[in-house]
């Protein structure tokens, strides 16, 4: 079987292998350096893959965020095109709840994947690739601001047709502090039928006390329109923060020629 360039959260008919090729990624660190590396994807997942969207199109995804009893949500709209192949722009606006200390925040992410980074194992197709990402925030008591630089080496791992392991590592920089923390992530993602994806994942850093706590997500997404439109919906939980569910709700089109 050969490999070709796919994106996870596009899961169609025709299985994982061709599943999210469209997606780039309105990826990117947005709301801080705590959000980052959760941030450095695209829906329904935040673990990213090295594949890239087709040359000349684009997508767009929205959803919203909310914690039942708390006023932290926020609506984010995310469009990202491929640029030449393996390599993919994206772009992300994040609008928070009113009474929030972050009125927005909003990045800039390219990606690259190329051909030659792919590679069959063993244990099924490997690929690999690159992201760096730009975040920036706007304050409630001020203007736009720098706030963070991420770069991420990125691979997955498909066993068989209806699985994919996916696996993000690398620094990502505070620029108030200019310190950096290490993100890890890591997905599962299952295809039990040509239009559902069901996954499970965890994104992790080594300084959890400044850049926040281990969050574990379950999701998935439903293909309204096969490989156009999806629908998705996932719940997160940070690890020992008390802080509740976060339920999360988005839309996705995509295959957009230009």
């Amino acid at each position: 079987m050969s490999y070709s360039p796919s994106r996870v959260r596009h899961m169609p008919a025709r299985a994982l292998r061709s599943a999210g090729r469209l997606t780039g990624v309105a990826l990117l660190a947005v709301a801080g350096l705590g959000l980052a590396g959760q941030a450095l994807a695209g829906r329904p997942l935040s673990t990213d893959d090295p594949n890239t969207a087709d040359t000349g199109t684009c997508q767009v995804e929205l959803w919203t965020e909310r914690s039942r009893g708390r006023a932290d949500g926020s609506t984010v709209l995310a469009p990202a095109c491929g640029l030449a192949p393996g390599l993919e722009l994206g772009v992300e606006h994040r609008w928070a709840r009113p009474g929030q200390d972050l009125r927005a925040s909003a990045g800039l992410g390219l990606k690259w994947g190329p051909d030659f980074a792919q590679r069959k194992t063993a244990l099924g197709p490997l690929a690999l690739g690159l992201k760096l990402a730009l975040g920036y925030d706007r304050p409630a008591a001020a203007g736009w601001r720098h706030n963070g630089l991420g770069l991420l080496a990125l691979a997955v791992l498909q066993p068989t047709e209806q699985l994919q392991l996916l696996a993000n590592l690398g620094p990502v920089r505070d620029a108030a502090s200019g310190s950096a923390t290490t993100q890890l992530n890591l997905a599962l993602a299952w295809t039990p039928l040509p239009a559902a994806l069901l996954f499970a994942e965890t994104q992790a850093n080594d300084r959890p006390a400044s850049a926040g706590a281990t969050v574990n997500t379950l999701g998935g997404r439903w293909w309204l329109l096969p490989e156009h439109l999806g629908l998705d919906l996932s719940a997160s939980r940070a690890a020992g923060s008390g802080l509740g569910t976060r339920w999360s709700l988005g839309l996705g089109w995509y295959g957009i020629g230009w």
